[in-house]
């Protein structure tokens, strides 16, 4: 495919340049230097081009004009335009607007802003380019294409609800037989009691939403969905709450494209188990009061459990599946639905699959079977016995079910963990070994976080301390720490993590459920941009706007002890340039700036400003006669080292001093002050120093700052 082509338009080729890298490997590029230029090229190549990148202010024709014409040829409404401007008003933007530009980018600019900004109004033109086109196909296209979308969600939903289906030791075909269930179902309630007013619209809707209805099983801790054995009552208690899990799920996605099918899908994970005699959960609804939908999904999940293959037990026959719903055994249910249920019953039993291909790795243990009872909770409640609290049921998930959750972990790319505060059983994805080398299953895990050597030890207390702070209302939090990756030394990770709580009481922490992310790159790349933009990449000491800074918060502390403001100039540093090259003078700067910090403490502030211009800021400053030792150090730089350079050339140091708070309060005084100094020491003869007087205000000379550039001064 070719490339897509963009037309840069500015008037000075280096801004053109730095564009054109930008964009240079992914588009071909079109380069003008004028607006007229750029007409020139549009009215030749307007079908071919796709962005314009428009400076305002050009000679011949500026960027209005260029957009004015585009506007009156209608080119505008096809190309966007993008203004890389030095102008920054609200009136050019407010013009540039009007005049259809479709987004302005203001001189300087970070490159990557740049190329995200530029490639995301090519995707939404595209978007609107294919949208267009689209919408001139005919109707059938449109609706084959809607029915490829329709495809692709259910796909999408089927996968999920199969995902947690399998983490039941339950085949992907429950999913699709809880589908067709559902539907045979409701296409005969529409035609026995027209009162529920179910049209194939709606049956269609519900049938793909009943995939959903186990979807809150998600959310069930894994060692109750993992524990080989009988679940007491109060793992009872949670796995019912997978019915509430499923509905919160559905409601924390905020979809609201389709109202209807939403409260569907919310209606039948919420009531699935409800029962018409009252005796279900959560909510114990009763007879109408139960959605429709619920009531025939409910009555779908039941004869599917009769009629497969379970771990727990043997697959019941059609004809005893039948009689066990009929008779109650499985809850009481609405006879409007029994009735069209009888009538259907002869086309389940031939639809009826006898085996599952996923059961070939399931084991069964003849002494786990359970009463018809207990196999039937939770599924399914039978009538409550008041007196002996609730029914319970054999759960046994087998390494099928591991091994799916394995994969559906590894899928989303992140090292997903949960941990059990009963058990204190802390559990991590497969994941978790690969980076880490450690073992997956972490037992008495409280101890070994608070000795382990996996999170940093500056990080760890931060760490725990945040998982005591969550609370019901507040159940999530986002914490970076540092974890030792084997080989790699400590790396920075994004752990969010989930807070669960005992859904009767909403007091009691039962676990905590998250994901780690790698994000050490990110942090690292973040790290050196800050250091970037606070260091002279010469010196590696502080540039001028972070020397600024550290000593305005410096001076703007009432606790700050008196200290020394150091203006230093190298004299005569020219000549080294002019006659040895500019590479040899970097190296004498490096050599100056090094040896600056060896003759300081680390306490002290240290920058270059510019040139051959650097500032030492001594703290808590003793003497003024010390003051004088050290500057008298600064300028026998070069007694030692490079001293035949030195006298060759006259090379020097002069330092300018300004003492806090008798000179300056601010840093602008003493900065000010330091330069008067300095000119002074340098006008006495060089390779000096001098302290700041009041009388030197009184000398009519231009300072050292006089020569500095405008964007290098001292407000700069």
């Amino acid at each position: 495919m070719d490339k897509k082509t963009i037309l840069i338009v500015d008037d000075i080729e280096l801004n053109r340049a730095i564009l054109a890298e930008l964009f240079n490997d992914l588009y071909d590029i079109e380069e003008a230097e004028n607006g007229q230029q750029a007409l020139d090229i549009l009215e030749k190549e307007h079908e071919k081009i796709f962005m314009v990148l428009l400076d305002i202010i050009m000679p011949v024709m500026d960027g209005f004009e260029v957009l004015q014409v585009m506007s009156e040829k209608r080119w505008i409404d096809r190309i966007p335009v993008i203004l890389i401007t030095s102008e920054n008003s609200d009136r050019a933007a407010l013009r540039g607007y009007h005049l259809g530009v479709t987004d302005i980018i203001n001189k300087p600019f970070n490159p990557e802003v740049v190329k995200r900004r530029v490639a995301n109004i090519i995707e939404l033109f595209m978007h609107k380019s294919s949208l267009e086109k689209l919408v001139s196909q005919q109707i059938g296209t449109l609706q084959k294409q809607a029915q490829k979308i329709n495809q692709v969600n259910n796909f999408l939903i089927e996968t999920l609800s199969t995902a947690v289906e399998f983490r039941n030791c339950e085949s992907g075909q429950h999913i699709k037989r809880i589908r067709h269930i559902t539907q045979m179902l409701l296409e005969a309630i529409a035609g026995e009691y027209p009162e529920y007013e179910l049209s194939p619209y709606h049956i269609e809707k519900i049938a793909s939403a009943s995939m959903m209805h186990d979807i809150g099983k998600i959310a069930i801790p894994d060692y109750i969905l993992n524990k080989p054995g009988k679940l007491t009552p109060e793992e009872f208690e949670i796995m019912q709450a997978h019915c509430i899990r499923g509905g919160e799920f559905l409601q924390s996605i905020h979809y609201a494209q389709d109202e209807e099918y939403f409260r569907y899908c919310y209606e039948i994970c919420r009531h699935h188990h409800e029962r018409w005699d009252g005796n279900g959960y959560p909510d114990r609804l009763k007879g109408e009061d139960i959605p429709i939908w619920a009531q025939v999904v409910s009555l779908a999940d039941v004869y599917d459990a009769l009629t497969s293959k379970r771990v727990y037990k043997n697959a019941y026959s059609h004809e005893k599946s039948v009689s066990m719903i009929l008779g109650g055994e499985c809850g009481v249910f609405n006879p409007k639905l029994l009735n069209v249920f009888v009538k259907v019953a002869p086309l389940l039993e031939k639809d009826l699959t006898v085996a599952e291909e996923s059961l070939a790795f399931c084991s069964f243990d003849k002494d786990g079977v359970e009463s018809r009872e207990n196999f039937l909770a939770p599924d399914t409640v039978p009538a409550r016995n008041e007196d002996s609290g609730l029914s319970s049921r054999t759960l046994r998930l087998l390494e099928l079910e591991r091994e799916k959750y394995r994969i559906l972990s590894e899928l989303s790319g992140d090292i997903i963990f949960n941990y059990d505060t009963k058990t204190d059983i802390l559990e991590f994805s497969e994941k978790f070994y690969t980076l880490f080398h450690r073992d997956i299953r972490i037992p008495r895990a409280r101890e070994a976080l608070q000795t382990a050597e996996l999170i940093h030890p500056d990080d760890r207390s931060v760490f725990l301390k945040r998982l005591t702070e969550l609370t019901p209302k507040f159940p999530s939090s986002r914490i970076e720490l540092r974890m030792k990756v084997p080989g790699d030394g400590y790396q920075w990770f994004e752990m969010n993590v989930h807070a669960l709580w005992n859904t009767e009481t909403n007091v009691e922490c039962v676990g905590y459920l998250g994901k780690l992310i790698n994000i050490h790159q990110r942090k690292t790349e973040a790290t050196l941009l800050r250091k970037q933009a606070n260091m002279d990449s010469l010196t590696e000491l502080d540039n001028r706007k972070r020397l600024k800074e550290r000593l305005v918060t410096l001076l703007n502390d009432r606790n700050t002890e008196p200290g020394a403001f150091f203006f230093i100039d190298v004299d005569n540093f020219k000549a080294i340039n002019d006659n040895l090259g500019h590479m040899f003078g970097d190296e004498i700067l490096r050599y100056i700036a090094s040896e600056i910090k060896r003759k300081v403490r680390s306490s002290d502030i240290i920058g270059r400003i510019g040139g051959d211009e650097f500032v030492v800021y001594l703290r808590e400053a003793s003497s003024e006669k010390a003051i004088a030792e050290k500057a008298r150090d600064i300028c026998d730089l070069f007694k030692n080292t490079y001293r035949e350079l030195a006298d060759q050339y006259n090379v020097s140091c002069s330092v300018g001093v300004s003492v806090y708070p008798r000179d300056g309060k601010t840093y602008e005084e003493l900065f000010h002050n330091a330069d008067k100094a300095l000119y002074y020491a340098k006008e006495k003869g060089k390779n000096s120093y001098a302290f700041y007087n009041a009388t030197m205000t009184d000398y009519n000379f231009r300072t050292v700052l006089t020569n500095v550039p405008e964007d290098r001064r001292l407000d700069g």
